[in-house]
């Protein structure tokens, strides 16, 4: 069957942060709350990235009270003031928007699901023009739930009117947005750089 919509995710595949250190970590170390690092992340995206927040604010005292950090005003801004920091450094790949060009021509849709908050979208907006050549874009805040959950691949699926097998995932984490694609029958491509990617799309008939 021939691909018609190809979705990629958005953070480590499309766009990226340009600093030297991962706010998460950087969360931890600053806050000296004691938790994984992985776990850390998820207890973040559901904080931070399941809700359409008006207030900056009021999502990071979310945070505070969910990894269990004392909710006063002093650690709230600093947890804004490290994740303000590097989403102020928030570039495209230098493949990016050619690459999404090419494919449009070719008449292929490009869809878009992304755990992010509204914040990050807000400066993907402005410091970039990616969206312009995105069909479908899905961010975690539209639909309350985060990847690796199957009924965020699910809604893509509904918003687009594609099947499955007419579909590519295309991200860095496997086990967000490669695995989970595949078991509703999606296709998936696990990226790891520019050259490999294009490589991967030959399989498809896909040439950029």
């Amino acid at each position: 069957m021939r691909i018609k919509l190809i979705i990629f995710d958005l953070w480590q595949t499309l766009a990226y942060r340009d600093v030297d250190y991962s706010t998460t970590s950087k969360m931890l170390e600053e806050t000296r709350v004691e938790i994984a690092k992985d776990k850390f992340v998820k207890i973040f995206e559901k904080s931070i990235q399941t809700k359409k927040w008006n207030s900056k604010f009021e999502a990071y005292k979310n945070l505070c009270q969910n990894m269990d950090l004392e909710t006063n005003e002093k650690n709230i801004n600093l947890l804004i003031k490290i994740r303000d920091k590097a989403e102020a450094e928030t570039k495209l790949y230098s493949h990016t928007i050619s690459m999404l060009k090419q494919l449009r021509q070719q008449k292929y849709k490009i869809g878009l699901i992304s755990n992010s908050s509204i914040f990050a979208v807000e400066q993907i907006k402005k410091r970039t023009n990616l969206l312009e050549y995105i069909d479908y874009p899905l961010f975690s805040f539209d639909v309350g739930i985060i990847k690796p959950n199957l009924q965020f691949f699910k809604e893509m699926l509904k918003i687009s009117s594609y099947k499955p097998k007419e579909t590519i995932m295309i991200g860095d984490k496997l086990n967000d947005d490669v695995i989970p694609p595949r078991k509703i029958g999606m296709n998936s491509i696990h990226f790891k750089n520019y050259e490999q990617l294009k490589q991967e799309l030959k399989n498809f008939n896909i040439t950029i």
